[in-house]
């Protein structure tokens, strides 16, 4: 399981996108390398646009220039509340931190709307990030109780009810679905190309979540909106777009399975624009992540976009793996769920020291379509089923059930605990 390494892409609102490339268009002017970005991609889904930098050292160092330049003695350098960043910092702080100072020197403090693409991942893994992953802004949060284990049909799956579908929809925004047939009828969405080797155990983590929605929400329909890749990995620009796409497309509960970190624990730039463009009507579920093995207090650093407002963040009860703190909404069951999974053989993994600096190795198991998994993600997926089980169109919305469901205490910064 690898930490993908974090974009180098620069995240600017719509309205200040030429503002933006003006001044670095400037910042190269006495340079003859080249210009300091590529072609922006512009989203008026998100009113963002995504600047890549192909060489943000080179954009930070003239962007320096620039900004100095900007600051006159009747216009002094502010310092803000956000200090230079430090030498092992990574060249896009300086990026952003140049750019802002340098139109905060020009228009009396006024800075554009910027941020950074980061990367986001599937809340599982080994328990710490291996060579080439990030830390700090935008590290993947991999951990919780271990890899995938097979196990046979459980009872509950031989048991199956057959019922007709009431109307709810419940969106994934994860890795694709593979077919099953205990989800037969009870999901829409692409169908993954499969290798033909052995699966990556990570391929299989929307299958699982889809099962544990399917098997207590048994009458809501699965809407699922890939977006992380057979690792786990994605972009936040990638993310972002799903999300709308999902609540575009009419979803009562979104469950959200994956994270990433800032190191000012604000949330990025690019979720936040997202989860506005939501319905009031829509509940967003998401997993705190597991990063409750983190000495010095890192377990309770937040995870985005569990910590924004106004979405259920979801911690694994009574699990030393699951992040803690005042953000976490709910606790629910998230050790050792059995739910559906792949079918054949499956590269799993097996950390030998746990949070040691041993790597995880990699070996095949067979599986036969269903396992015993542990991790927030789960719990996650827990929650967005009892919350849409309580969901009755044209009665209750899905706002309404959670509020129901979690009561008064979820208001004031207590985590209920759900069974």
């Amino acid at each position: 399981m690898n930490s993908p390494a974090e974009p180098t892409d620069m995240v600017v609102a719509l309205p200040h996108l030429q503002p933006v490339l003006k001044a670095l268009d400037e910042a190269r002017a006495r340079s003859t390398d080249g210009a300091l970005y590529g072609d922006p991609k512009t989203s008026d889904m998100l009113q963002l646009a995504l600047l890549p930098l192909p060489d943000p050292a080179r954009a930070a160092r003239d962007l320096r220039a620039w900004s100095e330049k900007q600051s006159t003695a009747e216009r002094p350098r502010p310092v803000g509340d956000r200090p230079a960043p430090g030498s092992d910092r990574p060249p896009l702080d300086h990026v952003l931190w140049h750019l802002r100072a340098g139109f905060a020197a020009q228009y009396h403090g006024w800075t554009p709307t910027l941020g950074k693409n980061r990367a986001v991942g599937e809340v599982q893994g080994g328990q710490r990030p291996e060579p080439g992953g990030v830390s700090g802004a935008g590290e993947v949060s991999h951990g919780g109780g271990g890899a995938p284990r097979a196990i046979d049909e459980p009872t509950w799956a031989k048991e199956r009810r057959t019922v007709s579908p009431n109307g709810v929809c419940v969106a994934l925004v994860d890795t694709p679905v593979v077919a099953h047939q205990y989800l037969a009828g009870a999901w829409t969405g692409p169908s993954p190309d499969l290798p033909d080797g052995p699966m990556r155990a990570e391929h299989g983590h929307a299958t699982f979540i889809a099962g544990l929605v399917r098997r207590y929400a048994p009458a809501a329909t699965l809407q699922v909106h890939p977006v992380l890749d057979p690792s786990g990995n994605a972009d936040a620009w990638a993310a972002a777009h799903q999300i709308v796409a999902a609540g575009r497309a009419g979803a009562d509960v979104l469950n959200l399975s994956f994270v990433c970190y800032t190191d000012d624990g604000v949330g990025p730039l690019v979720l936040a624009a997202a989860l506005e463009r939501l319905s009031s009507k829509t509940v967003v579920v998401a997993a705190a992540g597991n990063h409750g093995f983190l000495g010095n207090g890192g377990k309770y650093r937040p995870a985005f976009p569990a910590a924004f407002p106004n979405v259920i963040a979801v911690g694994a009860d009574g699990a030393g793996f699951s992040a803690e703190g005042a953000w976490i909404t709910v606790l629910a069951p998230g050790t050792d769920l059995e739910s559906t999974y792949l079918d054949g053989t499956v590269s799993v993994w097996k950390d030998p020291d746990g949070p040691g600096p041993a790597l995880p190795e990699r070996h095949d198991e067979t599986f036969r379509g269903y396992a015993r998994w542990s991790g927030t993600s789960f719990a996650a997926a827990r929650v967005s089923a009892m919350i849409a089980e309580r969901t009755v169109p044209g009665r209750r919305t899905a706002a309404e059930a959670a509020a129901r469901l979690l009561g008064p205490e979820a208001m004031v910064g207590i985590p209920v605990r759900l069974p």
